[in-house]
């Protein structure tokens, strides 16, 4: 439970710590104005600023957002603390007043150092958090408030402060409590704290970047852009002769730098530099090695507090790389009739490659020379029923070999498993989005009066034309595979699918253009107490689209039977997410 003290007495306790261990302190110039209007948008901008805020803060997918983030990641007793209470206007008003004080005390270059060092937000849970604001007309609609807020920043006789966007000088207090908050959680084992403060700065690092405020954050301390290789870039070319990076300073004050690496591949310094690009030589890089290079960039000469973010690459092995195999490796149901395997060859130096494949039991095999990076394909044949296979590639570039080993396993006689060739969900709290290129289906039940309850459905079509005409269907399973669920544990909710009846395309189709599906389910099952398999009994479907002249427009997964209502989502793979986990569907049958 959030309560005050922990509010007032921890931050306040951070505070004291910090007066203590901070050497380079930088004065506060406070911003006074006689303008009126100025004064009142300021109050309005920053009450809007806060009731964003809060709607991210509140928002449950959010939260574990926030808790699966690698800065969290690992501390279990970080990711356990909920918040049973969502922090309140008042709460952060306190927390804004903390922040001022905590301005005066904390200097530019500590603020700016933790952005870059602790990165609490990436670009993978900034996407994360996108999907979810599609999905949520309360804090999509602050956030449209907040773009098209109106900022007084042509006015000449505005004091300096007053030039920027006001939303973005009111987020550096808030940001410094947020930071404050997480470092004592964890040096304390406050985990309560901790998430707070986590949640605080993850919600301000976010309105900055899509309010393009990081220059606010970084209180004009000088930054660095324009990384060369970029950061976490993998098969870099060991011909690589020197890092590279831009240093700004949008007053124009000079700058220093040193720059280390590890491994070990040079180094190098500049002193009183002005903005511009600097380069670092490096040498003797090894092939398929991670390196990282620490930045230190000060204000002026190098006697004060640095930025000090790290950066990593990863360079490209120098043997040639086989990716992409189809059937994939330990794939269970490839049907008998598969006629050829297939994988991709890329050598990162651009050598010419020979390659063979070898099968066992022998169903075929290939050799090749003198060929570039591509896609390559050998013929099989005479698969039977029931049965592992194995495939072996050897590659080389004339001096390095690349060797790999694939398994697969053929259905069972009377047995055809299907993948889809189309499937997405649609949702009522974005009907107009097109999901198709999601990795997961999504499953919720409506229920207008509580917020954040939304119908989501999922939608699946499988061509079934390699069935012969005239089989019998002895038995079929639609099955899902489900791997996650946001907020209550759906546990026992009744799941249903029902036939659609009409045309549809993954790529266009929203909760506005969805198709119409039969009312009455076709099957029903309910959600497992663990992640796995879960399955719809659709034989007489399947035999009605084989031999019963109707038409196959796939099915619709609904959650909306259960009476019981529960805030609750629940995920299932759709074949984007490209594992051995695709949505199914299993068909036994005799032919004709």
């Amino acid at each position: 439970m959030l309560k005050k003290p922990l509010i007032g007495l921890s931050i306040l306790a951070v505070v004291l710590l910090i007066l203590g261990s901070l050497g380079n302190v930088v004065g506060y110039q406070a911003v006074k104005t006689s303008q009126q209007t100025l004064i009142k948008e300021r109050y309005d901008q920053k009450e809007l600023l806060f009731q964003t805020i809060l709607d991210l803060a509140k928002n449950k997918e959010i939260q574990q957002i926030i808790h699966k983030s690698p800065m969290i990641k690992g501390k279990t007793l970080y990711t356990d603390a909920k918040l049973s209470k969502p922090i309140t206007k008042q709460q952060l008003r306190q927390m804004f007043v903390i922040g001022l004080l905590l301005s005066k005390i904390i200097s530019k270059s500590t603020i700016q150092s933790a952005i870059q060092a602790h990165q609490l937000i990436t670009s993978e849970m900034q996407q994360k958090i996108e999907d979810v604001i599609e999905n949520d007309d309360i804090v999509k609609k602050d956030i449209t408030q907040l773009l098209n807020s109106d900022f007084d920043c042509e006015n000449k006789n505005a004091t300096r402060l007053w030039t920027f966007p006001i939303i973005c000088t009111l987020m550096s207090p808030l940001y410094s409590v947020g930071m404050l908050m997480l470092f004592f959680g964890l040096k304390m084992n406050a985990p309560l704290c901790f998430t707070i403060g986590a949640i605080l700065m993850v919600s301000i690092e976010y309105l900055s970047e899509i309010l393009q405020c990081w220059w606010i954050l970084q209180n004009d301390f000088p930054y660095i852009s324009d990384i060369s290789p970029a950061d976490g870039e993998k098969n870099v070319l060991l011909n690589l002769t020197e890092l590279s990076f831009r240093l700004t300073d949008r007053e124009g004050d000079l700058m220093s730098y040193k720059v280390t690496t590890s491994p070990y591949i040079g180094e190098g310094s500049g002193t009183l530099v002005p903005n511009g690009t600097y380069t670092i030589p490096i040498h003797g890089l090894k092939n398929s090695t991670k390196y990282s290079w620490k930045l230190y960039l000060y204000e002026g000469d190098d006697s004060g507090t640095p930025l000090a973010p790290t950066f990593t690459f990863k360079t490209a092995p120098i043997a040639p790389v086989i990716s992409n195999p189809i059937p994939k490796h330990n794939a269970p149901y490839v049907p008998i009739y598969t006629s050829n395997v297939s994988f991709n060859l890329t050598d990162y130096q651009g050598d010419m490659m020979n390659w063979t494949i070898e099968t066992q039991p022998y169903i075929g095999s290939g050799a090749v020379n003198s060929v570039g990076n591509g896609r390559f394909n050998v013929d099989i044949n005479d698969l039977e029923y029931e049965k592992k296979y194995t495939w072996f590639v050897n590659v080389t570039d004339g001096t390095y070999w690349t060797r790999k080993t694939y398994v697969f396993t053929t259905t069972s006689e009377g047995l055809m498993v299907f993948e889809p060739i189309a499937d997405t969900y649609v949702t009522d709290n974005n009907p107009n989005s097109k999901l198709w290129q999601n990795i997961e289906m999504r499953l919720s039940k409506k229920d207008s009066s509580i917020p954040s309850c939304w119908d989501s459905r999922g939608l699946v079509l499988f061509d079934l034309s390699d069935i012969p005409a005239g089989s019998k269907i002895i038995s079929s399973n639609l099955s899902l595979f489900y791997f996650e669920y946001h907020n209550i544990n759906p546990v026992d909710r009744e799941i249903t699918c029902h036939r659609i009846l009409e045309y549809w395309d993954e790529k266009e189709v929203s909760f506005n253009t969805m198709p119409n599906s039969n009312p009455v389910e076709c099957a029903s099952t309910f959600v497992p107490a663990n992640f796995g398999w879960v399955d719809w009994n659709v034989t007489y479907e399947v035999y009605d689209f084989i031999d019963g002249g109707v038409e196959n427009y796939g099915w619709m997964i609904r959650d909306y039977k259960d009476s019981v209502w529960q805030y609750s989502h629940h995920y299932y793979y759709s074949s984007n997410a490209n594992n051995n986990f695709p949505p199914r569907l299993f068909v036994w049958f005799n032919p004709p």
